[in-house]
């Protein structure tokens, strides 16, 4: 098979997408637990170094379909690579996460992470699948997506886990004023709320990846497809400021406002007819 030169750097871009979720895993099979708490391991900043190899990953993702249309690099063969480095790093390294942090639980849950998590992948399998057999060439494709993007889903549970280990460490200077404030133990019970919620919401998270009725947006379409007032580049500045202070609560907070959009903007529309039904039979016309 010949390989037009032209397609070289968008795969290149689509390759180190699957590096990050290589190394994402190589990270995580370091993980040992030391006790005696649920969160007490012996090389903690595994799990962080590895959730943020995955987000990571979704910056590669941005751009290799951008920059394979800008050089006219689309190929099927970066179609298919892009979907297996998808599968590595928004498929296979979320659901590893997912069991690496339960090896501390009992038997019994440890089994029901075991099968959220695989869960989680299969649905993300079968996502990339109908992804890329549906996928089309044209950017008005893009608008938006059927069913949660995997970078999406993949993104709410590493953010989530750099959330989680930015409680334990506590060692952010906002942390340490917050501490003057709030007992420390308060923090380690939500660190480890956000390890016992992590696997049903990936379960959530599988369901609205392979889900036909949900209508995600395309962000990059969004954010530079569309017009948008003053006070959107207001918020965005702003947004992009305290994502630089912050990041490690910012991004879990984007992350999650994605994936509960769609579901509420659905909700609405099915409330508003009711509602405005009501008020014509409320106020009937002559």
């Amino acid at each position: 098979m010949e390989i037009n030169r032209n397609v070289l750097l968008p795969n290149l871009v689509t390759v180190g997408n699957g590096i990050c979720g290589f190394w994402a895993l190589a990270h995580l099979f370091k993980a040992e637990w030391k006790g005696p708490g649920p969160l007490d391991f012996v090389d903690p900043t595994v799990f962080s170094t590895a959730a943020w190899l995955i987000l990571l990953g979704m910056v590669f993702d941005v751009f290799d379909g951008k920059v394979a249309r800008m050089s006219g690099g689309e190929s099927a063969l970066g179609a298919q690579l892009d979907s297996l480095c998808d599968l590595v790093t928004f498929g296979v390294a979320p659901a590893v996460l997912m069991l690496r942090l339960s090896v501390s639980d009992s038997p019994q849950w440890q089994r029901v992470v075991w099968f959220f998590s695989l869960a989680y992948f299969l649905c993300a399998m079968f996502r990339l699948a109908r992804f890329t057999a549906e996928n089309e060439p044209d950017d008005t494709a893009h608008v938006a997506f059927k069913g949660l993007p995997s970078p999406g889903a993949a993104g709410c549970v590493a953010s989530l886990v750099i959330l989680c280990w930015y409680l334990v460490a506590r060692d952010k200077i906002e942390l340490r004023w917050l501490a003057t404030l709030v007992a420390p133990e308060v923090l380690q019970v939500v660190a480890l709320g956000i390890v016992r919620v992590l696997p049903p919401l990936g379960l959530l998270l599988g369901f609205a990846m392979v889900s036909s009725q949900l209508r995600f947006d395309h962000m990059g379409s969004w954010l530079f497809g569309r017009k948008h007032g003053f006070d959107f580049y207001v918020y965005l500045i702003f947004g992009g400021i305290m994502a630089a202070l912050i990041p490690e609560v910012i991004i879990p907070l984007l992350f999650l406002g994605y994936l509960v959009t769609t579901p509420l903007k659905s909700i609405y529309r099915l409330c508003v007819p009711v509602r405005q039904g009501r008020a014509g039979l409320n106020n009937p016309q002559d």
